[in-house]
Order: structure tokens, then sequence, then C-alpha cells
């Protein structure tokens, strides 16, 4: 089947699955968010350009942590090796939380820029590789449903789409970025919630 073809194409890791996520086909998926979640390109612009509606990202949380064991092992890093975790939300045109994004940046892996640009602009991860043209190289490991972060506050929204990428900068890994899109069920099939096609707003 191609859709299952597609995954084992795209998605590196996908047999490591974390327990709390479900399994899910790429055809129970609308086209677009099909396209999405395969995109190595910047989200809040594929929202934007999709809805028509301004994608606001917001900063939740920046600190430095020791990462979990499967991110430590993705990221090549030592057991107790720490690295800066970074939490933002992404809401579209100021409506519920449309997509969580929880990032683990190895600092001495990226250049002293793209940490200057992550504190002072809220253009997420994407928009500072961008603006810096900083070459980079983006490794799909896995995606499954599962339930929004508690972070920032609980959300209306039940479900979500959940995907984890690596950045790759000089072939090292430098970034490890998880990331929840809300979901909705749309013409029988899941959808990203507030992700409609209704226009701009007035």
């Amino acid at each position: 089947m191609i859709a299952d073809r597609l995954a084992a194409r795209h998605f590196t890791a996908q047999a490591e699955l974390p327990a709390d996520l479900e399994t899910i086909e790429l055809g129970a998926l609308d086209a677009f968010l099909r396209n999405l979640l395969v995109t190595d390109g910047t989200v809040s612009r594929s929202l934007e350009a999709h809805t028509l509606r301004p994608v606001t990202v917001e900063p939740v949380e920046q600190s430095e942590t020791l990462p979990p064991a499967p991110v430590a092992r993705h990221l090549r890093l030592d057991q107790d090796e720490a690295c800066m975790r970074r939490r933002v939300v992404m809401r579209i045109h100021g409506s519920e939380p449309s997509v969580w994004a929880e990032s683990f940046v190895v600092p001495g892996r990226v250049p002293v820029e793209f940490l200057r640009e992550l504190n002072e602009n809220s253009r997420g991860i994407g928009g500072s590789l961008e603006r810096l043209k900083l070459e980079s190289w983006r490794e799909l490991l896995w995606f499954g449903l599962g339930t929004p972060p508690p972070w920032p506050a609980k959300s209306a929204t039940t479900r979500t789409l959940r995907r984890a990428y690596l950045i790759l900068i000089e072939r090292r890994p430098a970034l490890l970025i998880a990331e929840d899109f809300a979901l909705t069920e749309r013409n029988g099939a899941l959808a990203m919630a507030g992700a409609d096609e209704e226009g701009p707003a007035r």
C-alpha cells in the first residue's frame, strides 16, 4: 500500500514510537495534514499559506535540562550531558493552540547567533534557521496519535497528531523537535483543528 511505503520511506524510527502514542495510517489523515506531516519546511509558513490567516508563535518555556533517554540517544549525547529545552505554542489568528512544539537543542552544535535569534524573536526555530540562512537537514523519526501536552494550559483539544524529527547541522544532530497538531474530524478524515479553508479573517 502506498501509504505504508510513504511512512516507511520518510520516517526512520517509526518502530520506536513511544508507548503513550497510538499508530495511525497516513490514509486516515486529510491531504493537508498528510502534507504537513512529511514537510521539512516551516510549519508556521505552511499554516499561513493554507489558511491565509496569521500564525503566532508564543514561547512558553526555555531552560537547561537533562533530556529523556530516547532524546539523548537520537542526539548522540552522553547520559549526563545537558541541553536546552524550548516549548512554544502556535495559534492561528488568536485561536486555541493549533500546534505544540517541544525542542531539545544542543547549544555546542548550533551557532551563537542562532541561540541569540531564539531568545530575541518569536518566529520559532524554522524562522530562525531561515533568517540566518543556516544550512541544515531534517530527519523525520516517527508519528502517532496522542493527547495535547499540559502546557501552557489545558486545551479543548482532546487528540493530537505528534511527530518527531531531528535537525542536523554540519552532519551532526543539533536539535530534536516533537510537534503536536490539534486534531478534528472533517469529511470522514482526521484534519487539523483550526486549519479550515474559510479564507482570510476580516
